[in-house]
């Protein structure tokens, strides 16, 4: 069986994020009409920088939640090992929200079967974790200490909830997430009209709009939420988008996920960096031209798994023409500098380019050290300033 393989920027590089966010896609997924799914956090997560350790510590202040006229489901997702204590708080997290006005009909647990974790939530009795609620001294911010606050003279309360979230929950333990998603997206994304490449592609962008709709939201401090309407809608702009013939991801989302780190001595030290350095632009703006050149490259990769490298080629010669041909009428009339041979190059037209962005990148890609044949310098003996 075909499944796709992600690869090992964007999503994938956010460790045990990227496995929430794929569960979270799944049960989407499933979804009918007239039913939403949501993603939200029990308490306040700021993550101006996600890494994996950022999002694992937090694990248990994420929730999922599918909303149906019958009811919703609450799913709490668990890449890890499963001990005492996380049982526990996800059984408090669950008895807050039973408690509240959320009509809840089922609460599950979904864990990867690759951590062999066992069903262990309910091993505590009701009687037990009702004393050690009543024995907290946490503060109010403290899940145990908010149901300390609901329940502390209302025993029978707490029993009744507890023995409620018992009689709804489901234990799920699955090892192929992605195999999963392959077999739900099958009729969304047209699998068996198109080349598996561009099948596997529309997935890959799907989980790459979502993760940034959720970091976006995170920050925020809002849910986000999805409804099936919604969800159908923007999977048929993902076919329109990417196609057998051309592919074309969302830059605006691109470029959240995929952060430029000067700390690392392999950008500080490239070719693309220093001729970028020479036109004198500040640090942001620096970014946002390695950004077009990542941008141009993961474009690159998708017409390359199409077999389109004729229309690589045409981009990356029509900009290397235009770099010479604005190099050329600079000097004529002296004017040329290293900024300007960068912004009047960028102003040039590229009917191969399906984007300014991919214009834009092609142009940084063309200063890196390697590139022979079209390589283009802002910089070099003929503009040098000293």
């Amino acid at each position: 069986m075909d499944t796709y393989t992600s690869d090992k920027s964007g999503i994938n590089s956010l460790g045990g994020f990227a496995y929430q966010i794929k569960v979270f896609v799944s049960y989407m997924l499933s979804m009918d009409e007239n039913m939403q799914a949501e993603f939200e956090t029990v308490d306040d997560v700021s993550i101006k920088k996600i890494t994996p350790d950022t999002i694992d510590d937090n694990e248990d202040k994420f929730r999922n939640l599918i909303v149906s006229p019958k009811g919703t489901k609450a799913i709490q997702v668990k890449r890890t090992t499963i001990t005492e204590k996380i049982a526990k708080q996800v059984l408090l997290n669950w008895i807050l929200l039973e408690g509240s006005d959320e009509n809840v009909t089922d609460y599950i647990l979904f864990t990867d079967s690759s951590y062999e974790n066992s069903d262990i939530v309910f091993e505590v009795s009701a009687e037990e974790l009702y004393s050690e609620v009543l024995d907290t001294k946490k503060t109010q911010k403290a899940t145990i200490a908010k149901v300390k606050k609901k329940y502390e003279k209302d025993k029978q309360g707490f029993i009744d909830v507890y023995d409620a979230v018992k009689n709804k929950y489901t234990f799920v333990s699955a090892n192929k997430i992605d195999d999963e998603i392959n077999e739900k997206c099958k009729v969304l994304f047209k699998k068996a009209g198109v080349n598996t490449i561009t099948y596997y592609n529309r997935i890959e962008e799907l989980l790459k709009h979502i993760t940034f709709e959720i970091i976006k939201s995170i920050n925020e401090k809002t849910p986000f939420v999805i409804s099936y309407r919604e969800m159908i809608a923007y999977s048929e702009d993902i076919c329109a988008r990417f196609t057998d013939q051309y592919m074309y991801p969302v830059y605006s989302e691109f470029k959240k996920l995929n952060k430029i780190d000067f700390a690392d001595l392999k950008i500080a030290q490239s070719r693309e960096y220093k001729q970028l350095l020479a036109c004198k632009m500040p640090q942001k703006l620096i970014e946002t031209h390695l950004q077009y050149s990542s941008y141009y490259q993961n474009v690159c990769y998708k017409y390359l798994e199409l077999n389109k490298i004729s229309k690589i080629r045409d981009i990356e010669v029509t900009t290397f023409d235009n770099f010479e041909n604005v190099k050329f009428m600079l000097q004529t009339e002296g004017k040329d500098t290293p900024v300007q041979r960068l912004s009047e190059t960028k102003k040039q037209p590229n009917s191969y380019a399906d984007s300014e962005q991919i214009k834009y990148g092609a142009g940084i890609y063309l200063t890196r050290e390697d590139e022979v044949e079209h390589q283009i310098s802002w910089e070099d003996e003929d503009n040098a300033e000293s």
